[in-house]
């Protein structure tokens, strides 16, 4: 079965507008964000996480839901 967790990444996603975005495997950190998503999935993989969560931050930031 599959659980889902709730996670407020507001905080973090605010300064990423408009970006791709790879977060930890344990979404407490950004890894690496751009605006070239094989460009940030490289980076990420570069900085030693192997299985980034990668998602775009919208323009005008608000309520926002990453699921997987």
């Amino acid at each position: 079965m599959l659980v889902l967790k709730e996670e407020n990444l507001s905080k973090i996603l605010k300064k990423y507008s408009n970006e791709w975005i790879a977060l930890s495997f344990d979404e407490k950190k950004v890894i690496s964000h751009g605006k070239s998503l094989p460009d940030v999935i490289k980076e990420a993989k570069e900085r030693g996480e192997p299985k980034p969560i990668v998602t775009r931050v919208p323009k005008d930031y608000g309520n926002y839901v990453l699921g997987f």
